[in-house]
C-alpha cells in the first residue's frame, strides 16, 4: 500500500490567494492604564482555573469593575468588582485563546488589555489506524468538498470555480442520480442535510445556498460571518448546523437564518488544532479531517477537545492512484454499521474503513 501525497495548498483548485487584512486591537490606551498579571505560568490544563490580577497602572485611580471576554468569540467568561479574576476553563473552552480584559474606573472611564493563554487537553487522544473493509467507485473528476449519507444515498458537494456542484449518487455503483451545478463565480465547499433541505457553503464569497432536497432547486441563501471569511466544512446535530472555516474554530449555527449561536475551539494536548475541514457528526462527536494531512480527529462536540486521532495512511493502494489525485477531503458514516466512508479530491474510490489500534 502507498500513502497518497498531499500536494496542494489550502483552498485547492488553483484559485489565487487573497491577502487577508485583520484589524488588530490598538496598543494605545484611550483611558487610564491597567496592569494584568496572569498567575498561571506557562500552559493551562483544561479543567483548571486561570487566575488574573487586574490593577490600575497609576496610583489613586480606582477600578470599580472588570470583565473578561474571548476575542472573536464575543463571549464573557468572567467578571469581578475587585480586580481578582477567575476564569473556569470548563467555561472558556480550550486552545490558544485571546482574552480581552476591560476595566471600569470610578471616573467613568474604561481601559482594555489583551492576554493570550494556551489551554491544553489533560492527556493525549487515542491513536487509531484504519482497516479497509470495502471499496466503492467514485468519480475521479469530483473535487470533493463535502460527503454524507442520507436515506441510503451518497450526497456530495464539489469545488473549483466552474466545476462546483451538488450530487446524489448510488454508493455501490457510483452512478450519479442527480446533480446541480453552481455558477462559475462560486467555489463550492461543505454540505449537510437538515430538515429536508440541503445546505451548501461556498469558499470565499460569504454565501450559503439552500436547496430543496428532492428537486435540488435553490430555495434560499444566507451570508456567513466567520473569522477567516472562508467557508470550509458543514454538518449538523439535532438543533444546529456546524461549520468550519479552516482555523481551529467550529461554529454552531441557526438553520433558519445562519446566525451564529455558539463557537468553540478544537484543541488537544498541544493547544489549538488548525485547518479543521470537512465535518461529520454522530452521537455527540464531530469527525473532521485536518486539511492537507491524512489525519482525522474525533472531537467532543460540547468542549472541542480531541478525543481520538485516526490516520488514513496506507488505505490507498498504488494501483488506485491517479495523476489528478489530491488530498483526502470527504468523511461520511455508513448508517448500517457505523463504519466511516472516506474519499478525497479527484479520488477514484470511496473507502469504507473501520478503526483498529495504532501500530505505532
Amino acid at each position: 500500500m502507498l500513502l497518497v501525497g498531499f500536494l496542494y495548498a489550502c483552498g485547492g483548485g488553483g484559485e489565487e490567494k487573497q491577502r487577508r487584512v485583520i484589524n488588530r486591537p490598538s496598543l494605545g490606551q484611550s483611558g487610564p492604564g491597567i496592569k494584568v498579571e496572569v498567575e498561571n505560568k506557562g500552559t493551562v490544563v483544561y479543567g483548571d482555573t486561570i487566575y488574573m490580577q487586574v490593577s490600575s497602572a497609576k496610583e489613586g485611580e480606582q477600578i470599580t469593575g472588570v470583565t473578561v471576554e474571548i476575542v472573536n468569540g464575543n463571549r464573557r467568561v468572567a467578571e469581578s468588582t475587585d480586580g481578582n479574576i477567575q476564569i473556569a476553563t470548563l467555561k472558556s473552552g480550550g486552545g490558544n485563546l485571546r482574552f480581552k480584559i476591560t476595566a471600569d474606573f470610578a471616573s467613568g472611564e474604561k481601559s482594555n488589555r489583551y492576554k493570550n493563554v494556551k489551554i491544553v487537553a489533560p492527556e493525549a487522544p487515542g491513536n487509531w489506524d484504519f482497516e479497509v473493509v470495502a471499496r466503492y467507485p467514485h468519480s475521479p473528476h469530483a473535487y470533493t468538498q463535502g460527503l454524507l449519507v442520507h436515506n441510503g444515498f451518497i450526497y456530495e458537494g464539489t469545488g473549483t470555480y466552474g466545476g462546483s456542484k451538488i450530487m446524489k449518487s448510488d454508493l455501490v455503483t457510483g452512478n450519479i442520480l442527480k446533480e446541480k451545478h453552481l455558477s462559475a463565480d462560486y467555489f463550492g465547499e461543505g454540505i449537510t442535510i437538515f430538515d429536508n433541505k440541503l445546505y451548501q457553503l461556498t469558499y470565499k464569497s460569504g454565501k450559503v445556498f439552500v436547496y430543496d432536497l428532492e428537486s435540488f432547486e435553490r430555495i434560499d441563501e444566507f451570508t456567513y460571518h466567520f473569522h477567516t471569511s472562508e467557508g470550509w466544512g458543514l454538518t449538523h446535530n439535532d438543533t444546529s448546523l456546524i461549520a468550519s472555516d479552516g482555523s481551529a474554530s467550529l461554529y454552531f449555527i441557526d438553520p433558519s437564518d445562519f446566525s451564529i449561536r455558539n463557537r468553540i475551539e478544537v484543541f488537544d494536548e498541544n493547544g489549538s488544532v488548525l485547518n479543521v475541514n470537512e465535518l461529520e457528526y454522530r452521537d455527540g462527536v464531530i469527525y473532521a479531517n485536518i486539511y492537507t494531512t491524512a489525519r482525522i480527529v474525533a472531537i467532543d462536540a460540547e468542549t472541542g477537545m480531541v478525543l481520538d486521532n485516526y490516520t488514513a495512511r496506507g488505505i490507498v493502494m498504488q494501483s488506485e492512484t491517479t495523476q489528478d489525485m489530491d488530498v483526502l477531503n470527504g468523511i461520511a458514516i455508513n448508517p448500517l454499521n457505523g463504519n466511516l466512508l472516506i474519499t478525497g479530491k479527484n479520488w477514484s474510490i470511496v473507502y469504507e474503513v473501520r478503526p483498529i489500534p495504532s501500530a505505532v
